[in-house]
């Protein structure tokens, strides 16, 4: 990663240790607004090569739920989402993404 904005999420698990039912429990790595160079690419992966600069779209989706399938991906009730417990960010020299939510 390049660069990795600290967002107001981040600044809330900081000082509160939660937000709603997302609770941090142990030691967490925060970050979600993110961009950087691809470093590595995952044997499938197409529509990226190593060097290329991409942004991080912090939220993948389920793909198979109806607002998935939809397009309205955002709605997904099962979306994994960096920096949310109990999942790390991205504030870290590398890190694993899906490619088609790299941009």
């Amino acid at each position: 990663m390049d660069c990795v904005g600290i967002c107001g999420s981040d600044i809330h698990y900081l000082v509160h240790g939660k937000i709603g039912k997302f609770i941090v429990n142990q030691p967490m790595i925060m970050g979600h607004e993110s961009s950087g160079v691809v470093a590595k690419l995952g044997k499938t992966v197409t529509n990226l090569k190593v060097g290329d600069r991409v942004a991080i779209e912090p939220g993948i989706p389920c793909r198979v739920c109806n607002f998935c399938k939809e397009g309205r991906y955002n709605l997904c009730a099962d979306i994994f989402f960096c920096s949310t417990p109990p999942d790390h960010g991205n504030l870290s020299r590398y890190y694993v993404h899906a490619a088609d939510f790299c941009h």
